[in-house]
């Protein structure tokens, strides 16, 4: 589509909608694109009585206006009552919770009452897994059977009635079957009924959380018998092959409905404000119209920072932050104010992205670009469930990403969900699992496959496990040490824990290595609507002081200045992609923070640069991929080259982990990377032992290359800017940086001028 019909939709759209013509009267934002998606009419299948379903839920459905079939749904239901393993995919609030339930009630219902088989749906939260009950007992109910839950809030009673009587359907969460299983006998006792494993929200399970998960399934399974699994996700990009990943056996794609209820205006805008700044101004036009809504941001930095411009412009009781490290009653307290009307707005982090019922909401507000389109997507589909006119606005900003989507704006809305990714051979979990494994009961030797067998001899050498009569492994003492850590799986890594200066109350806690670049001594902290100072960060404890600083003291924050360091420990794969060599690879990261910088909070100006005492230190084992990019001359001076070169390198690794975000779906912090003046560029996941996404990234290595070529080539500044080459978490503070080295560099690659693989210089200097 040119630009001039792009403005002429948009002027039509403009001047069709009121709200849009408040929106676009302001003078300091301008809508770059729109995007209007309607409602499309599902195709349906036979009447509700053509499935085998007790008279009472039939009655219910039927009393709720349900006479029919979706077409998808009755695939599903003829393929689980088949005994298919499947994979639903449709759209939000298309009725993907009935396409499963309704034959998972048909068959158990045709059971002795006496001994049914149980199905264990599994949401990826707690909150979650409570918002489906009342909807799921409705459906239970009327077929006179039972659903519980089953989390750490289930109480005492409760939990002696799952294990005497155990109900039908138990919906729980993965941190829970994984306690469960390690400690809660009774609980395993009834695990030979389970029949359905149903994991809800399929694509929250990617990455580490998704190999965790595959290991809890695999331990699940030791103690049931045939079990059928089913997933539900209305985005996923590779449904087939990540269900295959997760469930290590092939599974039945069913595809639903794609389209909404009502109608969605999609948004790109433009402002001469910061994001931030605009997000506020967006909140404020839209309490204005009565209409509700939730702005979301991928840091719980700019989360609160918003929180606090709302608070300044005189809505500060009618909006609430909701994010990880807030406590779970908090977040409760404020999803029922925002049912009961009670808020306007909610500033979210993606804790809010999943399906929690919390109300009508007319806007998304995105105040940064989504990690991935999957993720877009699953947050615009908060919106207009109801059937009503909603809007979802995406702001761009001076950054990379924005600015390339400002240039291809149908981009954005015409691109398909990424394929998700876990790497079951991630060693740092499997050596944990394998260990939790042991815990729930001791191993025979003859079910672990090659891989697993030769991490359990690993653990017994390091007397963690030991042997028993050539058959069977069991834990040590040191060993039931480590797996008594081991309380959750999004803990299960180092973290850090955040206490007042007396060291008396915890405030929250950061994963490393991501906390030493947050909570450094100095470090300004901002936690639920207030502002910390770090006092002092003791990495042997793993424990940060913080003392209260009031707000009004504090218009500033801080960003690490730090060094990254790798080493490789096994070269895991070889290729080339346009003649450009490169090695996947399993790393150690030592990561040094050295120092920090102090922006202004809103406008991120520099104000100064400050050094610590003594640099922090930590290192964690992860996998990523080394590149092997032409050596170019760019003068014939050599000191002057040297530091061309690393300027041109230190770029391109830049645009390339930038890049990663539109090929890949990666978040910001999601890779790392290092690059050196010889031509060597080191991209690593920021995950203890391995996200996935460079192996994603190596199968994505072409497109991700064209993209960064695309970001430096049609920036319009000199030689760099936050724009195009600079980055907001670079540990060099953006310095030794050069657009034009990288386009030449880039050109070099895309014109496939082969080179050649070299030793990692990991003793000369590192740009990050």
């Amino acid at each position: 589509m040119s630009v001039s019909d792009r403005m002429l939709k948009i002027i039509k759209e403009v001047s069709a909608d009121p709200f849009l013509r408040e929106l676009a009267s302001d003078s300091a934002r301008s809508i770059v694109y729109i995007y209007v998606e309607y409602p499309v009419e599902p195709e349906y299948g036979p009447p509700i009585e053509e499935a085998d379903l007790p008279r009472g839920l039939v009655e219910l459905l039927k009393s709720r206006g349900i006479e029919r079939f979706l077409k998808y749904q009755w695939e599903a239901f003829q393929h689980i009552v088949k005994g298919d393993d499947v994979v639903i995919v449709s759209g939000t609030g298309t009725g993907k919770t009935e396409a499963f339930i309704l034959p998972v009630i048909s068959m158990l219902s045709k059971e002795s009452p006496d001994n049914r088989g149980i199905c264990i749906i599994m949401y990826p939260t707690k909150a979650l897994a409570r918002d489906q009950y009342v909807r799921i007992r409705e459906y239970v109910s009327a077929a006179d059977m039972r659903v519980e839950v089953y989390d750490g809030d289930t109480p005492e009673e409760v939990r002696r009635r799952i294990y005497s009587e155990p109900p039908e359907i138990l919906l729980t969460n993965p941190d829970m079957l994984h306690y469960a299983l390690m400690y809660v006998d009774k609980f395993r006792s009834i695990l030979p009924r389970v029949k359905f494993v149903v994991l809800d929200d399929f694509h929250m399970y990617e990455g580490v959380f998704g190999t965790h998960v595959h290991y809890v399934l695999r331990r699940l399974s030791r103690f049931c018998g045939k079990v059928q699994y089913i997933a539900t996700s209305a985005t996923i990009g590779n449904p087939e092959e990540f269900a295959s990943l997760m469930f290590r056996r092939p599974c039945k794609v069913i595809r639903g409905v794609l389209g909404r209820r009502g109608i969605v205006k999609h948004l790109l805008l433009k402002s001469k404000r910061t994001k931030i700044q605009e997000a506020v101004e967006l909140v404020k036009l839209c309490v204005k119209a009565g209409k509700r809504g939730i702005v979301f941001a991928d840091s719980h930095r700019v989360v609160e920072l918003i929180k606090r411009l709302l608070d300044k412009s005189g809505l500060r009781d009618l909006t609430a932050v909701h994010r990880a490290g807030l406590r779970p009653e908090e977040r409760a307290e404020i999803e029922d104010k925002f049912r009961e009307g009670k808020l306007m707005f909610i500033i979210a982090t993606p804790t809010l992205e999943i399906g929690i019922d919390i109300g009508n909401i007319d806007v998304a507000i995105m105040a940064t670009v989504p990690p991935s389109y999957i993720r877009y997507l699953q947050r615009s589909g908060r919106v207009g469930r109801r059937g009503q006119i909603s809007y979802v606005m995406q702001i761009l900003g001076n950054d990379p990403i924005s600015s390339y989507f400002e240039n291809y704006p149908e981009e954005f809305y015409n691109r398909s969900p990424e394929p998700l990714y876990i790497d079951p051979r991630n060693v740092e979990l499997a050596r944990l699992h394998i260990l939790a494994m042991c815990e729930d009961a001791p191993i025979k030797l003859s079910e672990l496959d090659d891989f697993e067998y030769c991490i359990a001899m690993s653990l017994v050498e390091e007397g963690l496990m030991r042997i028993v009569h050539d058959k069977y492994l069991y834990l040590t003492e040191e060993g039931r040490k480590i797996v008594r850590r081991l309380r959750s799986l999004r803990g299960m890594g180092d973290k850090v824990e955040i206490y007042l200066k007396d060291g008396k109350k915890k405030i929250g806690e950061r994963e490393l290595p991501i906390a030493i670049r947050e909570l450094f001594p100095g470090a300004i902290y901002l936690h639920g609507g207030r502002v910390y100072k770090v006092v002092s960060l003791d990495m042997d404890s793993r424990r940060a002081y913080v003392v209260k600083v009031p707000e009004e003291e504090v218009n500033y924050v801080t960003v690490a200045l730090y060094t990254s360091i790798p080493h490789v420990d096994k070269v895991i794969e070889r290729g080339s992609v346009l003649g450009i060599p490169y090695h996947y690879v399993e790393l150690t990261i030592e990561e040094r923070v050295e120092g920090y910088i102090v922006k202004d909070m809103y406008s991120s100006r520099i104000i100064r640069e400050e050094y610590l005492d003594e640099e922090i230190s930590y290192k964690f084992k992860t996998k990523g991929l080394i590149l092997y990019m032409p050596l170019i001359t760019f003068s014939k001076i050599e000191p002057l080259d040297h530091i061309e070169r690393a300027k041109a390198y230190h770029a391109v690794e830049h645009a390339l982990i930038i890049a990663s975000q539109i090929s890949i779906g990666a978040g910001q912090t999601d890779l790392g990377g290092i690059s050196y003046p010889t031509g060597e560029i080191v991209i690593y996941d920021g995950h203890l032992g391995g996200s996935g996404l460079c192996r994603q990234l190596a199968n994505k290595l072409k497109e991700t290359i064209e993209i960064a070529y695309k970001i430096v080539k049609n920036c319009k500044c000199y030689d760099g800017c936050p724009k195009c080459i600079y980055s907001p978490y670079c540990g060099n503070n953006n310095k030794y940086l050069s657009r034009r080295n990288a386009i030449k560099v880039l050109e070099h690659v895309l014109r496939g001028e082969r080179t050649v693989e070299r030793e990692l210089p990991i003793h000369s200097r590192g740009y990050v």
